[in-house]
């Protein structure tokens, strides 16, 4: 944040206090955006009284003498508090789901998910809330190694020119 290589007016931070399981260290074993509006969740985190919740502490960017400069704004929020607060819907997902990838989708853009747990590929088409496309892929060899698509992936940005 401090040399200003995010590029973003605000900052979430999601921090995990109370269950700190290797299994769902990372964010996307228990998140992710599917869309402008629509958001996996794990259930087992959901809600101030949750035992596993997660909270968030949001920094926001201000201009100031030698650069940008981001400030903590607010700390110890609810995770899903601060998504509804947002304006997403969540999509709640079982906690063996989550164990077992369903958060970990990839993001293709414009709600073009691809998405490694078959279940969760069909709550996705039937969420009333999710206005894009799904597909499946196995990748089963990659799952059993504790790793699947969003974890095995690297955003590349290019110029309108082309070069990176």
């Amino acid at each position: 944040m401090e040399g200003d290589l995010l590029g973003t007016r605000l900052v979430a931070v999601v921090r995990d206090e109370f269950e700190c399981d290797q299994a769902r260290l990372h964010l996307d074993c228990i998140f992710n955006i599917v869309s402008d509006d629509c958001v996996l969740l794990a259930e087992d985190v959901i809600g101030a009284d949750a035992p596993l919740r997660r909270l968030v502490d949001e920094y926001e960017r201000s201009s100031v003498a030698g650069g940008p400069r981001y400030t903590l704004r607010r700390a110890g929020v609810e995770f899903s508090a601060y998504l509804q607060e947002a304006g997403f819907h969540i999509l709640p997902v079982s906690r063996d789901m989550s164990l077992n990838y369903a958060c970990n989708v990839l993001n293709l853009g414009d709600s073009n998910i691809l998405c490694c747990h078959a279940e969760m590929a069909r709550q996705l088409v039937r969420c009333p809330h999710f206005h894009g496309e799904v597909e499946f892929v196995d990748i089963s060899a990659v799952t059993s190694m504790y790793g699947a698509l969003h974890c095995s992936s690297q955003p590349v940005c290019r110029s309108p020119r082309g070069d990176l």
